[in-house]
């Protein structure tokens, strides 16, 4: 029988792998606020058409330029990044405002988030450095995470060339969109829409998925 603990300590492993070297002081969050407008009219606002935006969570949030786009359209947010300093980034540039809270997780769920509570979950230019494993064990909890009828908008790797991503081009993970419509079927979740994307150059070398909780699970 496997123990618990040992898929725990694996999850939190791949994490921190992935998620180690996106700290505060990382110049890469300079360079992407710079191009956030451009992301979010050529691919999010298009993608993310007909969402309920009242509740959202902002997975990975960095230093919050994602944040700073959703918060004129959500009522609540809940920000998460596996770094406490990107954290306090956030909590200080969004110091003034109250439906805003930043919290540190651990980079393979999202236990902060109440059962049933989230609108949209949503992950831009973060999952895509994610381990399959990671991204797995997420959506079981985005299922969780998520109203009957809520939305997930995430941005993820479409690469199987190499299994590092520190090594694959434009840091992409391992991970491709027949992968994640099979991890979203098996989390009980739906595929509203997915498409592959261009980034960096680099020829449909990223994906973006929106996925929505059934109804039926109004019972769970």
């Amino acid at each position: 029988m496997s123990n618990p603990n040992d898929k725990t300590s694996e999850l939190a492993r791949l994490a921190a792998y992935s998620g180690d070297p996106w700290k505060a002081s990382n110049p890469y969050f300079a360079h992407a606020e710079n191009h956030m407008e451009m992301s979010w009219e050529k691919h999010i606002r298009p993608f993310t058409e007909g969402c309920d935006f009242t509740n959202v969570v902002d997975l990975a949030c960095g230093h919050g330029r994602n944040s700073a786009k959703l918060l004129p359209l959500c009522k609540q947010l809940i920000g998460l990044d596996i770094q406490n300093a990107n954290v306090e980034v956030c909590r200080t540039r969004f110091a003034a405002e109250r439906k805003a809270r930043f919290l540190t997780n651990n980079g393979f769920d999202i236990a902060d988030v109440p059962s049933n509570w989230a609108t949209l979950i949503y992950t831009f230019d973060a999952m895509g450095h994610f381990e399959p494993e990671v991204v797995r064990n997420d959506l079981l909890d985005i299922h969780r995470a998520l109203q009957p009828g809520g939305r997930a908008f995430l941005h993820h790797s479409n690469y199987t060339g190499g299994r590092d991503w520190k090594t694959n081009p434009a840091a992409r993970n391992y991970m491709s969109l027949e992968m994640m419509r099979q991890f979203v079927t098996a989390a009980g979740l739906e595929i509203v829409r997915q498409k592959a994307i261009d980034w960096n150059k680099n020829e449909e070398l990223d994906g973006l998925t929106l996925i929505e909780k059934p109804h039926r699970f109004d019972a769970l």
